[in-house]
């Protein structure tokens, strides 16, 4: 799985993740990923924007979001058309994809000049 995040300025954050994500999961990919983004970026007046899957939605990562004092933008469920990472993921996989380019594992995409 690829999570990524995106910021006022620009800039993109990448993390490739193994297995699948639970409640738990997600907050460390929160703890290891979005903070730091967040701090390299500024980390001032923003908010944080996910979907309404159930590991976004568990109350775990809601105290956890809390605890940093993060605001997280109120999203309507079953609305991908409204979310712009979808314009992002689908950006990527035509960059990724194009001129029929084919990865066969994990580590093949990582090194790829293709997601840079």
């Amino acid at each position: 799985m690829v999570w990524a995040v995106f910021g006022f300025n620009g800039q993109v954050g990448l993390a490739f993740l193994d297995g699948r994500q639970n409640s738990s999961k997600y907050i460390e990919t929160l703890k290891n990923h979005l903070m730091p983004f967040v701090e390299n970026i500024g980390g001032r007046n923003w908010e944080y924007q996910h979907d309404n899957a159930p590991t976004h939605t568990s109350s775990a990562r809601k105290n956890y979001l809390n605890s940093k004092i993060v605001t997280v933008l109120e999203w309507p469920p079953m609305s991908p058309d409204l979310n712009p990472i979808e314009n992002a993921w689908g950006f990527m996989s035509r960059k990724v994809y194009e001129n029929g380019g084919q990865f066969y594992s994990v580590n093949a995409l990582k090194t790829s000049n293709e997601i840079a």
